[in-house]
């Protein structure tokens, strides 16, 4: 009976301690969203022609209305935080369809992730505004 008994605690102690250790802490950053990667601020640094362009910082949001999209506030640094893009953020990368701009750009382009730390991107992307479509290619860090 004895050794049942001991057997008994025993088998509790350790399930108990199995079962805590399966507990999510607070300090859990995992997230099923790939949107969560490219949210932030980051810092573009924009080539034109091989030349070096402009350097600029674009906020990237989530889209409340849709789990797939992102909003690109400043993308191609328009003179206002007001103007934004969206994107539809696929694994690795963000895709922004050809669309117009609230400052009357028209844009698009595809911007990837360039490392395994999710700190830096590459992208390729074309501005029409005025009638002219100039393309460029920019690096992005995360701020």
């Amino acid at each position: 009976m004895k050794t049942s008994l001991r057997f008994f605690f025993l088998l509790a102690i350790v399930t108990s301690l199995i079962l805590t250790a399966c507990e999510p802490t607070d300090g859990d950053t995992t997230s099923d969203d790939p949107r969560d990667q490219f949210v932030g601020k980051w810092q573009f640094i924009e080539s034109f022609k091989s030349t070096e362009g402009q350097s600029y910082v674009v906020n990237i949001t989530k889209d409340i209305t849709n789990s797939s999209q992102v909003n690109l506030e400043n993308f191609g640094n328009p003179g206002s935080n007001d103007v934004s893009a969206t994107g539809i953020v696929t694994s690795n990368q963000i895709v922004i369809s050809s669309q117009r701009m609230s400052n009357n750009w028209t844009v698009d382009g595809t911007g990837k992730m360039a490392n395994l730390v999710k700190t830096a991107m590459t992208w390729n992307y074309s501005i029409t505004a005025g009638g002219d479509k100039l393309s460029y290619t920019a690096s992005a860090t995360k701020q």
